[in-house]
């Protein structure tokens, strides 16, 4: 289900968030780790730039979804990036934050709790419109995530092109049919 974001539940998470990596670096300028210090930072830039390119595809309820699932407990971890140039995504915006939403939910039931799942989407904006899924991790009904995925091929603008999934990993394609 949709968790609806108070403004200051919203800016508590995102100050949580930015003490945690202000925390990470001062660590490790304790510890004068100067190159990993560097490293944090351009990660920081690199997810921040990501963060902006998603937010100006003006998909606000898509950008909502994936900005703000790490924010509770779930059975793997979310990272995204943009790839290409921005442009505008309104007119599917609903139905890519549902299908999405939708997916997290199946995938959440059948992620293993007990171990280390991650979820990577990269967004690739060019002729077509792509969403590559990338996760690893313990699949626990890897015939119940096809059967999903199968239904989802056709019929609408947001379509699955592809996939495969196996027991410790998925991979997804959905494309907009523009």
């Amino acid at each position: 289900m949709k968790k609806q974001w108070h403004i200051v539940e919203v800016l508590r998470q995102s100050r949580h968030d930015w003490l945690n990596k202000i925390q990470l670096i001062k660590g490790n300028l304790a510890l004068n780790k100067l190159e990993r210090v560097k490293e944090i930072i351009e990660e920081i830039v690199i997810e921040t730039q990501h963060e902006a390119k998603l937010t100006n595809l003006n998909a606000l309820e898509l950008a909502e979804l994936l900005m703000t699932y790490n924010w509770q407990a779930q059975h793997f971890r979310l990272e995204y990036e943009v790839l290409g140039d921005v442009c505008d995504l309104s007119i599917y915006d609903k139905e890519l934050s549902n299908w999405c939403r939708q997916f997290f939910y199946i995938l959440e039931e059948h992620a293993d709790g007990n171990g280390e799942n991650h979820l990577s989407i990269s967004i690739e904006i060019g002729e077509n419109v792509r969403f590559f899924f990338d996760y690893s991790g313990t699949i626990t009904d890897a015939n119940s995530l096809k059967e999903w995925l199968s239904s989802h091929m056709a019929g609408t603008a947001v379509f699955v092109e592809t996939f495969q999934v196996h027991s410790k990993e998925m991979t997804v394609v959905l494309k907009i049919g523009m």
